[in-house]
């Protein structure tokens, strides 16, 4: 039964690796299509062309930020296997200096050195599990297959189409400034409740960690709604009449 919740455990542990980029993908979705929108908003009363953006923006954010996450976990992964031939090789080419090596990542964990000389000793009698604790307590390279960069790039992809669908679900129905309003209000409200399930995982404050989610998203409305009105100012010729 124990050794069942210890990989009940690490089955989660591995599943929560995507939870990095679920939010990030989903709150970057919310704030960046809250900020067009509210941009692009204050420089048009077109409601056609507020849908317009926002949708470009949906589908072009969602394809880069997937291409995105597929080469910097694809990069990662390569570099982490790297790693781990090289440490493979030197425990092979120098077994003793992997032994000292081990040895001395124990001490540093408060393992006594007689007592490390007996764990270091028993483990090289199996290679494989010596080669793998050389491997995490020496160089920190853990084994478990939590990166995998295609599955990483399909949830960025779609978390991102859903944080992004949800502000622009107002202008189909709305237009305007309620739209707008409403856009804002539907991604606060996504973003703090995005924010209390980050803290609930990580054992924080669910409201403290909504709140700052909640701030960010009305923070970014804001800015890209002045930033609409300066665009309007500064370039009153670009602006779009209403359609």
């Amino acid at each position: 039964m124990a050794l069942g919740v210890i990989e009940q455990k690490r089955a989660v542990i591995e599943s929560r690796a995507r939870i990095r980029e679920f939010v990030f993908g989903i709150q970057d979705g919310l704030i960046s299509t809250v900020g067009l929108l509210a941009g692009v908003q204050g420089a048009t009363e077109s409601n056609a062309v507020v849908i317009l953006a926002g949708m470009t923006s949906m589908f072009a954010g969602a394809i880069s930020m997937a291409a995105g996450s597929y080469l910097s976990s694809s990069a990662e992964k390569e570099i982490f296997d790297k790693e781990l031939r090289e440490a493979e090789e030197l425990a092979e080419k120098e077994p003793y200096l992997a032994a000292e090596g081990l040895l001395k990542a124990l001490g540093q964990e408060g393992l006594k050195k007689e007592q490390g000389y007996r764990i270091v000793k028993l483990l090289s009698e199996e290679e494989q599990v010596f080669l793998r604790t050389f491997q995490e307590k020496v160089f920190g390279l853990g084994t478990a297959e939590i990166n995998r960069p295609l599955q990483a790039a399909l949830v960025m992809g779609l978390s991102f189409v859903v944080g992004a669908l949800i502000p622009l679900l107002p202008y189909l129905i709305l237009a305007g400034m309620n739209a707008l309003y409403l856009s804002i209000a539907f991604a606060a409200i996504t973003l703090f409740s995005v924010g209390v399930f980050k803290g609930f995982l990580a054992a924080k404050s669910p409201f403290l960690s909504g709140l700052e989610f909640f701030l960010i998203a009305v923070g970014a409305a804001i800015l890209g709604y002045l930033i609409g009105l300066a665009v309007q100012y500064f370039f009153p010729g670009i602006a779009v009449p209403p359609g």
